[in-house]
């Protein structure tokens, strides 16, 4: 099992990451989300480990429907309504 695939197995497992991943556009989105909580990793893989495969991992977070270009209201990437 590749580093990436055990990262989405743990987030799909603990059901406070999986509830972010949730509503996550991509992989910086999760780790900036839960950097608040001090953490850093997952299923013994740091977050920024090389072998990390970003695309896929951004992939991941795509399929549950929320990315850039079909931000969360309350994301980074979500056109300020209320400016």
């Amino acid at each position: 099992m590749t580093k990436t695939e055990r990262l989405i197995n743990r987030i799909k497992e603990k059901e406070s990451f999986f509830d972010v991943a949730f509503l996550c556009e991509d992989f910086e989105t999760f780790e900036i989300e839960v950097a608040e909580w001090g953490v850093d990793h997952a299923g013994g893989v740091d977050f920024d480990d090389p072998e990390v495969d970003r695309e896929q991992m951004d992939s991941f977070f795509a399929s549950f429907g929320c990315t850039p270009e079909n931000p969360h209201p309350c994301s980074k990437y979500a056109d300020p309504i209320f400016a």
